[in-house]
This record gives C-alpha cells, sequence and structure tokens, in this order.
C-alpha cells in the first residue's frame, strides 16, 4: 500500500498565508482491492488522519511538536512518537517502508507537458479545471493522465497541511523530495489542491466546518522505546 495513494497529488506544496479554519477531507485512493478511503481531520497546522490499513486499529496526529502513532494496546491508548522511533531505527526505518511498498513519492516527477482541456469537472462539490498532464512516473517513463485542479480556501489548507506532514515526514527518513515537490508546486500555481489524478487518487468529500480542538490532543504520553536493536 502506498503513501502516495494516500494522499495523491495533494502533497508537497508551499504553506501559504491563510486564515486557518480547518475542515475534515476523505480521500479515496487505488483501484480493486487495493482502492481505500482515508478521513483527513485539519485545523491550525494540525492534523488527524485515520488509518486506511484494515489491519491497524489506530490513527495518526501531527502537531507542531511531531507526529505521532496512536493505538490500542490492552483497552489502553499507546502513543508513538514516529520521528524518535525513526531516529531510533536510522536507515532501516526507509528499508522497512520500502519492502511493504511505501512511499513518500507521490508518483509526480518532471511536469514534461501540461493543456488545459478547456473543461469544468465538479469533484465533491467543488468545480475544478481539467488539464491534461504529462509527466516522469516512477521508473522515469513519461505518462499521461487526466488532472482535476480546484480552487477552494478549505482545500488549499487541506493541502498545506499534507505538504507540511510530508516535509516531516521526509526529514524522519531523511529522504530527498526532490521533483515530487517540484511537480506540485508547478502544478499548484494553477489551484489550490488536486481534487482527481486519473482514476487512481479523487477526494470524495470535504467540510470546512472546524473540528474540535481534542481531536488533535493525545490520549497518552509518548512511549520511551527501548532501543532498536537489529
Amino acid at each position: 500500500m502506498k503513501i502516495r495513494a494516500l494522499i495523491g497529488g495533494l502533497t508537497f506544496t508551499v504553506l501559504s498565508s491563510l486564515s486557518w479554519a480547518g475542515g475534515t477531507a476523505v480521500l479515496e485512493a487505488g483501484s480493486g482491492a487495493n482502492r481505500v478511503s482515508t478521513t483527513i481531520e485539519f485545523n491550525d497546522g494540525n492534523m488527524r488522519m485515520g488509518s486506511a490499513l484494515p489491519e491497524f486499529d489506530g490513527y495518526m496526529v501531527m502537531t507542531d511538536t511531531g507526529i505521532y502513532m496512536v493505538t490500542d494496546q490492552g483497552g489502553r491508548p499507546m502513543v508513538l512518537d514516529l520521528g524518535a522511533m525513526m531516529s531510533m531505527m536510522g536507515g532501516m526505518a526507509g528499508e522497512m517502508m520500502q519492502s511493504q511498498g511505501m512511499t513518500l513519492d507521490n508518483g509526480l516527477g518532471q511536469v514534461l507537458e501540461m493543456n488545459d482541456t478547456g473543461r469544468e469537472e465538479e469533484v465533491a462539490g467543488i468545480s475544478g479545471q481539467v488539464y491534461e498532464i504529462t509527466y516522469a512516473n516512477e521508473r522515469g517513463n513519461p505518462q499521461t493522465e487526466e488532472i482535476v485542479l480546484g480552487s477552494d480556501p478549505t482545500l488549499r489548507e487541506l493541502t498545506d497541511t499534507l505538504a507540511t506532514w510530508s516535509r516531516m515526514m521526509a526529514a524522519y527518513l531523511s529522504v530527498d523530495l526532490g521533483d515530487s515537490q517540484t511537480a506540485i508546486d508547478d502544478l499548484l500555481q494553477h489551484g489550490d489542491g488536486i481534487l482527481r489524478l486519473g482514476t487512481g487518487y479523487r477526494l470524495t468529500s470535504i467540510d470546512n466546518s472546524s473540528p474540535d480542538p481534542s481531536r488533535f490532543t493525545l490520549p497518552a504520553e509518548p512511549q520511551q522505546l527501548p532501543s532498536w536493536t537489529p
């Protein structure tokens, strides 16, 4: 299951000077048996992301102090500091992600060509402009798909929040976002976020009601993990 399938092209953009209002979005990505739906709550730079993995009963929280994974252990909440955990594991964290087919890469490399189709498409209640984009995929080969870019302040805040998450995760893993970040920055000159990318990613709903601040509060102190031994 690739992280890029969960966040699609909404990541990797520069934070804009918005008045933070917050909201809740549902993203759908993948295809067939691998198609998943993920709920993301966000406000004032904080984020709560529900797990899209059926075997994992928990959620992720991002605050100004870091990114945390919250799970249940014997009926009690357990909080893991992902930054501390990945730092302890060193390069093994990245290797484990790759072994599970997970990457921070959003699937977009260098944008080779982008053409406005002149069509509009409504996705999740937001009107967007349809473009045809040719880009270098993960293997460096040209790939052409339709992409729908929308203009909406809540969509922009979602985009910016996910951008912060991506940069923090990349720092934890010592990953260079490279061409992927440049590609998304270029795309977002045409809108506030991606509503649809081909058939593999779609924003299915977005609500501008601010989540309760308690949704971003850790239910327990982060656990101190024992020293990692390979």
